[in-house]
């Protein structure tokens, strides 16, 4: 027995790359998950703010410069209805409205959507905070007020669909394409190419594959939503499953790509699961974006899972179908054939060699 075991360590000391995989790899996910979202777990939410100014009155411009000091992101509108409109499409996580009270006193308007109650919340508990030193005394009942914007509908059903959904389309994507590592290993790709006169077939039918596969999940898992989601016109079921094949493609081709640069099982398996957890994470699946730092959300437009996410959301939440949605759809799809294209390139470089 020790023998063996000795044996087994010799084979992992060897392996260099895949001791690197197995070692470094969980702290390096453990510094970038506390990085991602150590600020919202200690409630320092970094919300976008859009408010207008309605009041118009020295209590109002006191508050104006409060809040300029209390929120980093920050975006002053001239109406309520540019306000309403920015939180109802998502380029806010809260919309404060600053109305005159008696007299020349102050009443705060606090604006929010389904699903983002946690920036809600914090802008509110902030405003409070001003009104009250605005004010000079305690906050009275009745002026800081709330309001739900958006539709009918659970929004985080609608949210967490979506970032469940392509989560999983990776790994399924990631899980299928190690077939190919099993093939090449057992010389059935050999003859596969042989048969099929040239590799792009045998790589095509792979994509094709695994896009079907990821498209009849994205379907299940929004028909186990369909009852907490708003009420959906046909269009919206279209795009929806037109974003569906793109998200599908993305994850097939990125799948493809990253399993055809590994040379065994040992090393796709966690290089895999790393690179899927994080995308997961800075793209939104695992926590919405707006409860990271700023530089965190910028940089999760790099990933598909964030496109992916906004598409759908726009198409089935918001009910809209514009620029975003197809700017999404390109980048996806682009996304899985460049994963295609670089994956055929790896394997054909192998078998000539």
């Amino acid at each position: 027995m020790l023998a063996i075991i000795e044996a087994y360590a010799r084979g992992f000391l060897r392996d260099r790359p895949g001791l690197a995989l197995t070692l470094l790899l969980p702290p390096i996910i453990y510094l970038l998950f506390a990085a991602i979202f150590g600020a919202s777990g200690q409630g320092n939410i970094d919300a976008s703010v859009s408010f207008a100014d309605l009041a118009r009155n020295p209590a109002s411009q006191a508050a104006r410069a409060a809040m300029r000091k209390s929120f980093d992101r920050l975006s002053e509108q001239e109406s309520a209805a540019a306000v309403e409109a920015n939180v109802v499409s998502g380029r806010a996580d809260t919309g404060v409205i600053l109305r005159g009270g008696d007299g020349l006193g102050l009443r705060i308007e606090i604006l929010g959507t389904g699903g983002r109650e946690a920036a809600t919340n914090a802008v509110a508990a902030r405003m409070s905070a001003i009104h009250a030193a605005t004010m000079g005394r305690g906050t009275d009942d009745g002026a800081v007020q709330r309001r739900r914007l958006g539709p009918t509908g659970d929004f985080q059903a609608t949210y967490y669909a979506a970032a469940v959904g392509v989560m999983f389309m990776f790994f399924a994507a990631v899980h299928g394409a190690m077939g190919g590592l099993d093939e090449r290993r057992s010389g059935l790709q050999a003859r596969l190419v042989l048969a099929s006169g040239g590799f792009a077939p045998v790589l095509g039918a792979r994509l094709i594959w695994l896009t079907v596969v990821g498209v009849a999940q994205s379907i299940v898992i929004f028909a186990v939503a369909t009852p907490n989601l708003p009420p959906l016109r046909i269009w919206q079921i279209g795009a929806g499953l037109m974003t569906a094949v793109a998200v599908g493609l993305a994850a097939a081709g990125f799948a493809l790509m990253v399993i055809a640069a590994c040379r065994s099982r040992e090393q796709a398996q966690p290089l895999s699961t790393f690179l899927v957890l994080v995308l997961a994470a800075l793209g939104g699946s695992m926590a919405p974006r707006f409860l990271m730092p700023a530089a965190f959300q910028s940089i999760g437009w790099l990933t598909p899972h964030a496109w992916a996410i906004e598409s759908w959301q726009t198409v089935i939440w918001l009910g809209r179908f514009d620029t975003n949605v197809v700017t999404g759809w390109i980048v996806l799809s682009g996304l899985g054939i460049v994963g295609w294209l670089v994956a055929f390139l790896i394997e054909r470089r192998r078998l000539s060699g």
